[in-house]
């Protein structure tokens, strides 16, 4: 079984894969003759994996991504390819969710104010997260980790979700057709969303005109999810007052970006999931992989982190 390593592996994974048969090739150890005989793709090349699915006879059957999110892969082809999925949701769970609480804690605390104050003139303006409760809209292990945050400090947090089933963690749980009334009671909205045709624009003028004077809007999820142009205008009319935002459309933002030039947004840039032990963006991803490498090798099945391809999430 011939695995196609897009992200590094160490010894110690050679070692693992290896007790299950499984051989190891990189994108730039690969040979022609082997891109049919590839089976499991850790995270995915564009570039082989176009070749891998215009090969009727490729062996392709799983592919364990190095993101959360899926929107980049050509998921109609993957499906009618028969290929299964799994993502790297809940990988970055923790700092995504710690950084989540630092931009609450960070306007919320007036350290806005103070980060860019050259004289003494004391800011008391502030508020406790018992005061500001939260609206997530994405209830999976990222928004239940930022879930558990939250009433750590005593905060009322509550989630949106397709079908508004109860989740562990949030105070109530709305369904994305009908979260009208959590919104009117929330002063902070993190947006969660994954990048699907359903999410595309979904923070957009006719969801901000339901915002009156809402304190703090969040994106970790896609930027395809929120109108920055929108978000802008509610920000001018004061509908919202700050905005924190770690992922945006186009990524990287130009130089004179008009997100750049609005000191009540935030933008830390995609790098909401940092952390030091675990470094880079997929750090600690093969712990996903192994996971599920004793059944595939049995009976071809996956359990962990399977995406469905029909939603893209």
């Amino acid at each position: 079984m011939l695995l196609l390593a897009v992200k590094g592996i160490n010894e110690e994974n050679h070692a693992f894969l290896s007790q299950y048969g499984i051989d190891v090739v990189t994108p730039d150890t690969i040979t022609e003759d082997q891109v049919p005989e590839v089976v499991i793709s850790y995270a995915w090349d564009s570039v082989i994996g176009k070749k891998i699915l215009a090969n009727p006879n490729a062996k392709l059957k799983w592919i364990q991504t190095q993101s959360a999110g899926v929107d980049y892969l050509p998921l109609k082809e993957l499906k009618d390819f028969g290929v299964v999925v799994t993502n790297a949701s809940g990988l970055k769970a923790i700092p995504i969710a710690q950084t989540v609480l630092s931009y609450i804690l960070y306007f919320a605390r007036g350290l806005n104010i103070y980060a860019s104050r050259t004289h003494w003139e004391p800011y008391t303006n502030q508020y406790l997260i018992t005061e500001l409760p939260v609206l997530v809209f994405g209830t999976g292990r990222i928004g239940q980790q930022i879930a558990s945050h939250i009433k750590t400090f005593g905060g009322t947090v509550y989630g949106v979700n397709t079908t508004g089933h109860a989740v562990a963690g949030f105070d109530e749980v709305y369904s994305m057709y009908n979260y009208q009334e959590a919104l009117a009671k929330s002063r902070v909205i993190v947006d969660g969303l994954p990048g699907t045709v359903e999410t595309d624009n979904f923070f957009d003028s006719r969801f901000f005109e339901q915002v009156n004077q809402l304190f703090l809007f969040i994106n970790i999820g896609r930027g395809t999810t929120l109108n920055q142009d929108d978000l802008l205008a509610a920000i001018d009319d004061s509908r919202v007052k700050y905005a924190a935002l770690d992922v945006t459309t186009p990524e990287p933002l130009p130089r004179n970006h008009p997100l750049f030039e609005r000191p009540q947004v935030l933008l830390t840039q995609h790098t909401s999931w940092g952390e030091s032990v675990n470094a880079g963006r997929t750090g600690g991803l093969f712990r996903l992989l192994e996971k599920n490498i004793p059944t595939f090798v049995t009976d071809g099945t996956v359990k962990q982190n399977v995406v469905n391809l029909d939603k893209g999430y």
